[in-house]
């Protein structure tokens, strides 16, 4: 079985990749075939050199990462010694993200007002934890530690296990929602199974079109969480960093939206 084959196989399979990534992963190495790229460090080295002349940075940067992810599973599953991106350089875009801010007390309003009781307290649980999507949706009963208000992280990326805080309401309400279940997944379908990620997906969407006139997606929740602990919680970045399970300071920074500083206006200003 070739490296390519293995990990088709692996994403096949893969039980925490949502179906988006499992689709992107899977087209990159489909694209890193049809080049006839192989796992070297000087074969990606010019792949990726040529991919920046043609595709977006958007578009680079995120294939550069998929491929590192891919490959740090070739190690583990010892059919590498050496992840060869780790020796590709590094594609950065200098590019100021002006995203549009959702302010989060305002965004949990909007989310209690979703009328699936299931859906409604797994986005409530996502933006008041920070946790990504697939976290959320594959926390299991015996994760949440009611007694000390904390819930373990099992799922996430990197292998990377966290313990993060739950507030006293959000509690009461998942001990109210569970109705004395004390095992399997917190949020399931009628069959016992995870929810779908779809109806999910369009539950919040259809949610915040009604009530704000533009669509909201999971992600946004995440990116909300942790403008708000560093901006009105005064929280440390490292600590939003933990929170989060970021690996690097670096991609928790890309999360924090300025509200005072509207860079486009200033700019605006400048040619008026």
């Amino acid at each position: 079985m070739t490296h390519f084959e293995y990990l088709d196989h692996y994403l096949k399979t893969h039980l925490f990749y949502s179906k988006s990534t499992i689709k992107a992963y899977r087209s990159d190495l489909r694209q890193m075939k049809n080049h006839q790229i192989e796992w070297s460090m000087k074969s990606l080295q010019r792949y990726f050199n040529e991919l920046i002349k043609r595709y977006k940075p958007t578009t680079a940067m995120r294939r550069y990462h998929a491929l590192m992810a891919l490959g740090n599973e070739l190690i583990r599953a010892k059919r590498l010694k050496v992840n060869p991106m780790k020796q590709v350089r590094p594609i950065v875009h200098q590019h100021i993200q002006q995203r549009e801010h959702h302010p989060l007390e305002e965004t949990i309003q909007m989310i209690r007002h979703i009328t699936d009781p299931t859906y409604r307290l797994f986005f409530e649980l996502i933006s008041q934890t920070g946790l990504r999507f697939m976290e959320a949706r594959l926390l299991s009963i015996e994760d949440i530690q009611f007694a000390k208000s904390t819930l373990l992280v099992r799922h996430g990326k990197g292998r990377r296990l966290r313990t993060v805080p739950l507030g006293e309401g959000l509690v009461s309400k998942l001990r109210t929602f569970l109705e004395g279940r004390t095992t399997g997944l917190v949020f399931q379908s009628v069959r016992g199974k995870a929810i779908n990620e779809q109806s999910a997906r369009d539950a919040l969407r259809k949610q915040s079109l009604a009530k704000r006139g533009r669509p909201l997606h999971p992600h946004d929740l995440r990116v909300s969480f942790a403008t708000y602990l560093y901006q009105t919680g005064n929280r440390k970045l490292l600590e939003i960093q933990q929170l989060l399970g970021h690996g690097s300071s670096r991609t928790t920074e890309g999360y924090i939206i300025s509200q005072e500083t509207k860079l486009q206006q200033v700019i605006d200003a400048l040619s008026a």
